[in-house]
């Protein structure tokens, strides 16, 4: 089945996901994924207050929010990076804590449990994502 000139555009204009802010794509990402706001903090066991205070850019999520927020939104590679840049952080190849992240991600493991498992046995206890 072939797609629409719109699709075909929205599909291929990467562009606008490099220029956009955090929230817009967070939202891009929420529409992709089907998710409403309810849903994503319920998922992702953070407040609705924290929700609100992200969204309205009232504070900058922290690295162990965005982390749950991804595993909810069951993001891919890519997208993750997209997100995590948005708002400063960068899941580094040099560190044992940000691959065994990215290795849930590659290999679709989006469950926290799991994760902080493989936290746990590399000697990160004391980073959990909770």
């Amino acid at each position: 089945m072939s797609m629409t000139l719109d699709e075909y555009i929205r599909l291929h204009r990467k562009e606008s996901v490099k220029s956009s802010d955090f929230v817009t794509y967070l939202y891009k990402l929420m529409d992709e994924k089907k998710m409403d706001a309810p849903t994503l903090y319920k998922i992702a066991n953070i407040t609705k207050q924290a929700y609100s205070s992200i969204i309205s850019n009232k504070s900058i999520p922290t690295l162990n929010t965005l982390i749950k927020i991804i595993f909810a939104l069951r993001l891919n590679n890519r997208q993750c990076k997209y997100l995590l840049k948005k708002v400063g952080y960068t899941l580094a190849s040099s560190s044992i804590y940000a691959l065994i992240i990215r290795y849930c991600i590659e290999n679709e493991i989006y469950d926290l449990a799991t994760l902080n498992q493989y936290l746990t046995a590399y000697g990160f206890s004391d980073a959990l994502i909770i």
